[in-house]
Order: C-alpha cells, then sequence, then structure tokens
C-alpha cells in the first residue's frame, strides 16, 4: 500500500490518528497542520439521538466549509489520500455509540449517506447490540439485535469499532463479522497491566490476537488512563509499548488513536459518563481536577513529528514507519469504506 504524501518526499507517510475527540475549531484543525497529521477520525455522538446527531453533522458542514483551506469530509481511502496530498486534514466520521441508531437498521444507511464510516457498538455499559467494557456480566454480542446490526454495518461499508466493548463482545464480533474490525483506541492489557485508571479499557491478548488474524487493526493511546506509568510515562516508554504490539500482534495490525480530547469542561466529562441514564457516574469525578492531562511529550497532535523521531531512533524503518503511521488504517479503510454487499 502506497501511501506517501508526494514524490518529492519518498517514505513520508499518511499520519492517521482514529480517534480523537476534542472540541472541534480552527485552533484544533491548526494543530492537526502542525503536527502534520492527514486524517483524523473523529467522534460525533455517544448517548446523542439520531436528531441531535444531525445537528452535530450540520456543525462539522459549517467548519467544512469555514475551513476548506486545513480540512475536509472523507469517505473512502481514496478520498483521504487526496486530501492529505493537498496538505489539509481529511475527517472520518465516527460513533463511539450506535446510540444514534435508536436501535433502528435502517438509520445505518441512513448515517452512511451523510458520511458516517466508523461505529463503536457500545460505549462501556450494555445496550441492546453488546456489552460494554463496565458490565460485571459479560453477556457479549446479543443474539439478534447485535448480529443483525453487525451484518448491516458490513453491508453498508462502515468500520465497527470494539474499542470500549466487553472482552465477549469483542471476540464475538471478530467471529461474526463478514469484515475485519478495529479497536481504534485501546492499549494492550499485558504490556500495561491491570493497575491503570481505567482497568477495563486494554485489550486481552486474546482479543487482540483474534482481531489481527482476521485483518484488524489496533490504535495505541497515549490517554495518561490507559498507560503503564500514567502521567509519568514517557515517550520512549509509548515507543516500546508499539514496539512490543508489533512484535506481539504483527506490523500489519499496529497503529495509533491517541484519544486526545481538549476544549471541553467537566459538564462534557459527566455526558461520557452518564449520559441522560444516571445521576452519579459509576467512577468518581473529580471536578476540581483538571479535566484531562496529557503527558509532557503529547501535550496535543503537533508532536506526532516528535514521535515519528522517537520511533526512528528505535529502529522503525520506513516500511514500518508507513504502516504504523497510517498505512495500516487507510488499507483498512479501504477494505471496509469501499466494501458493498448484496
Amino acid at each position: 500500500m502506497n501511501t506517501l504524501v508526494s514524490e518529492s518526499q519518498p517514505g513520508s507517510a499518511i499520519v492517521v490518528d482514529c480517534l480523537e475527540y476534542s472540541k472541534p475549531s480552527r485552533e484544533r484543525f491548526l494543530e492537526w497542520k502542525t503536527g502534520r497529521v492527514g486524517c483524523v477520525h473523529v467522534t460525533l455522538a455517544v448517548w446523542e439521538t439520531a436528531r441531535e446527531t444531525l445537528s452535530v453533522i450540520g456543525q462539522w458542514n459549517d467548519l467544512f466549509a469555514e475551513n476548506s483551506d486545513l480540512v475536509a469530509l472523507a469517505r473512502t481511502a481514496d478520498e483521504i489520500r487526496a486530501i492529505a496530498v493537498s496538505g489539509r486534514t481529511a475527517v472520518v466520521f465516527g460513533f463511539q455509540n450506535t446510540a444514534p441508531l435508536e436501535d433502528d437498521i435502517r438509520l445505518v444507511q441512513v448515517f452512511h449517506d451523510l458520511g458516517v464510516r466508523i461505529v463503536q457498538l457500545t460505549y462501556n455499559t450494555q445496550n441492546s447490540i453488546a456489552a460494554g467494557c463496565w458490565e460485571d456480566d459479560d453477556s457479549g454480542l446479543s443474539t439478534h439485535v447485535g448480529r443483525q446490526f453487525v451484518r448491516e454495518l458490513n453491508s453498508v461499508g462502515m468500520l465497527i469499532d470494539l474499542s470500549h466493548c466487553s472482552e465477549r463482545s469483542c471476540l464475538d464480533t471478530i467471529e461474526v463479522s463478514s469484515a475485519p474490525v478495529a479497536v481504534t483506541h485501546a492499549n494492550p492489557l499485558e504490556f500495561v497491566g491491570t493497575d491503570v485508571e481505567l482497568g477495563r479499557r486494554p485489550k486481552s491478548s486474546q482479543v487482540l490476537h483474534a482481531l489481527a488474524e482476521r485483518g484488524g487493526v489496533v490504535g495505541l493511546s497515549p490517554y495518561v488512563r490507559m498507560l503503564k506509568n500514567g502521567i509519568h510515562t514517557t515517550e520512549q516508554e509509548f515507543v516500546d509499548m508499539i514496539s512490543w504490539s508489533v512484535e506481539t500482534f504483527g506490523v500489519e495490525h499496529v497503529a495509533l488513536g491517541t484519544d486526545f480530547y481538549t476544549g471541553y469542561g467537566i459538564e462534557a466529562v459527566k455526558w461520557w459518563r452518564m449520559g441522560r441514564w444516571g445521576r452519579e457516574s459509576p467512577f468518581p469525578i473529580d471536578e476540581n481536577a483538571p479535566v484531562v492531562e496529557w503527558p509532557a511529550w503529547f501535550k496535543s497532535p503537533e508532536a506526532f513529528p516528535s514521535l515519528v523521531t522517537a520511533m526512528e531512533k528505535s529502529g522503525f524503518g520506513a516500511t514500518e514507519l508507513d504502516l504504523v503511521l497510517g498505512g495500516n488504517w487507510i488499507r483498512l479503510f479501504g477494505e471496509v469504506f469501499d466494501r458493498q454487499e448484496p
């Protein structure tokens, strides 16, 4: 897969960050440009209804019109390449939950027509489709609703994301899906250990091996609540996790999904943690603490060039860099987005 930015820059991969959820603005788009990020998968919705999500898409359409020199919506792998070659950042729309689909299978095609290309089955909790990683009783992918929606997502060409799903939901979906699936933003449990703050979010080696065997990709994240040494994790330690993952699961199946977010207050955190379904978060929220902290070496997407340099110093060659920085995602996007089943 050739993901070179231009013929004058041989070996320059298109950097793909497969999950960011910052409040969108020109300031954020300029950070992408400075960081030479060619593509970002953005979150449109977590608990939003279909109607609320339509408004978010409308807001993004305004942003595209107002910032056409920096960003553009991408619906295919070829569009990602073309936008990146133009010096802009390709934006891929995604959901971090199936809430916007409202259990209406026909809305899958509707949102696909509006540009949505990545759908996470559930956000931490149980829904009619699957169990989330917060559930003590792991029921996995539901026998009827879940399997129907997996087939529909496969059919229209949407990439299924398992980042916040339970262990069994991940394994069930990998087995049932006729297309490769993704973990857009999570770290390997075997590497980071069970003592990380968000101990239920990292993925087991069983899940990641199964994912790789079916052609899927995992995006590794510098989010401190999923790192072995938290806020104190160094850039080299993060690169060490990339190296370990490449050796364990294969270079064709490891990429980046930072989970980077900024620009939100505590009310947004409460929304993500409990939506409308709870008065209190299942996990405590310290309202006096910063909304989120990032390692000193990754304060924004502007840090990507430094990370690339660190990877090069650790022995990543041009081909490996091309794959991990973006080539694996673009290959997977091409396989799924361009896929049309009868």
